[in-house]
C-alpha cells in the first residue's frame, strides 16, 4: 500500500507543479498582452496630438484651427466644442504662459502699459485667458490651391 500512496503523492505532486507553471504562463502572457494595449493605446494618443494633419477630438483629418491658440486642429466645429473641456486647459496655458514675461516687466497685469505705451494685443491676450467657459471660435486654414 505505501508504494501506492507514494504513486499518487508523486502524481499530485507532479499536478500541483504543471498548474503551477501553466498558471504562471497564463500571467505572464495576460500582463504581456495588457502592456502591448497599453503602448498601443498611447501611440495612436500620440499619434493623434502630434498630428499636425488630424482632428484633435476624433482623429480624422483636420481642416480647421483653433482661433485662441492656432495649434488645436478640427475636423468641424462639433469636434471642437467636443473638445473644449479638455482642450480651454491647453488654450488658456499657451496664451497665459505667453503674458507671463510681459506682465513680469510692465507690472501685476498684461494690460498694463509697458514703458508707457499700452497694448491692444496684450489687452486681447489678457481678456482671452480669463474666459474658460467657452472656445474660440474655430477658423478655416487656407489651403493654398489645395
Amino acid at each position: 500500500m505505501s508504494e501506492v500512496q507514494k504513486a499518487v503523492a508523486e502524481a499530485e505532486q507532479k499536478a500541483f507543479e504543471m498548474i503551477a507553471s501553466e498558471r504562471a504562463r497564463m500571467e505572464q502572457t495576460i500582463a504581456d498582452a495588457k502592456r502591448q494595449a497599453t503602448e498601443d493605446a498611447f501611440l495612436v494618443i500620440n499619434e493623434q496630438e502630434e498630428s499636425t494633419e488630424s482632428c484633435w477630438n476624433c482623429g480624422r483629418k483636420a481642416s480647421e484651427t483653433c482661433s485662441g491658440c492656432n495649434i488645436a486642429r478640427y475636423c468641424g466645429s462639433f469636434c471642437q466644442h467636443k473638445d473644449w473641456e479638455r482642450h480651454h486647459r491647453i488654450c488658456g496655458q499657451s496664451l497665459h504662459s505667453q503674458s507671463k514675461p510681459l506682465a513680469a516687466r510692465g507690472g501685476s497685469t498684461a494690460a498694463k502699459a509697458i514703458d508707457g505705451v499700452s497694448s491692444p494685443a496684450l489687452e486681447k491676450t489678457s481678456a482671452a485667458t480669463s474666459r474658460s467657459s467657452t472656445p474660440a471660435s474655430v477658423t478655416a486654414i487656407e489651403t493654398n490651391g489645395l
